[in-house]
C-alpha cells in the first residue's frame, strides 16, 4: 500500500512540471511583450551565434535571402562578433530596421532548444506559436517560405 501512494505521488509531482514547449512559449511571449513590435511584423526569427552550426547557418542563409522583407524581424542573439557575421551573410546589419541585436540575451531560451533557431508566429504583436529548425525539424524554414510566399 506504501508503494501506491508513492507512486501516485511521484505521477501528480511529474504532472505538475511543465513541458518544454509550454515553458518555451511563456517565455517567448513575456520576452515579445517587453519589445515595441510593429503591427507589420508576422514573424520573428531568432538567430543564435553559439550552437547547432548546421541549423544556424539555414537561419543565416534564409536571413540573407529574407533581410528585405519587412514582416520578419530577425533577432541575433548569443552573437560572437557581429563583423564575422556581417561577412559570412554579406550584410551590413546597421542598414536594417528589421533586425535586434540582443545584447542582454533577452531571447536566450531557457530549455535545450536554445541551441536552435526558432521561429515564432505573431499576430498583432503577440505571440501565437513557435518552433525551431533542428535536426528533428529540418523543413522549419522552407514551411516559413512557403508561408511568405502565400500571403
Amino acid at each position: 500500500m506504501k508503494y501506491i501512494y508513492i507512486f501516485i505521488l511521484l505521477v501528480l509531482l511529474m504532472g505538475c512540471k511543465k513541458q518544454n514547449n509550454e515553458i518555451e512559449a511563456d517565455f517567448l511571449s513575456t520576452s515579445i511583450n517587453n519589445l515595441n513590435i510593429e503591427s507589420k511584423i508576422k514573424w520573428i526569427v531568432v538567430l543564435p551565434g553559439l550552437g547547432c552550426h548546421g541549423c544556424i547557418d539555414q537561419g543565416e542563409a534564409f536571413m540573407q535571402e529574407y533581410i528585405k522583407y519587412e514582416g520578419i524581424l530577425f533577432i541575433l542573439t548569443k552573437i560572437e562578433s557581429l563583423k564575422i557575421l556581417q561577412q559570412k551573410i554579406n550584410v551590413n546589419i546597421k542598414d536594417y530596421s528589421n533586425i535586434y541585436i540582443d545584447k542582454e540575451r533577452s531571447f536566450e531560451i531557457p530549455t535545450e532548444n536554445t541551441i536552435y533557431p526558432c521561429i515564432i508566429k505573431l499576430e498583432k504583436g503577440k505571440f501565437i506559436k513557435h518552433e525551431f529548425q533542428s535536426p528533428a525539424n529540418g523543413e522549419a524554414f522552407n514551411k516559413l517560405k512557403r508561408k511568405i510566399i502565400l500571403q
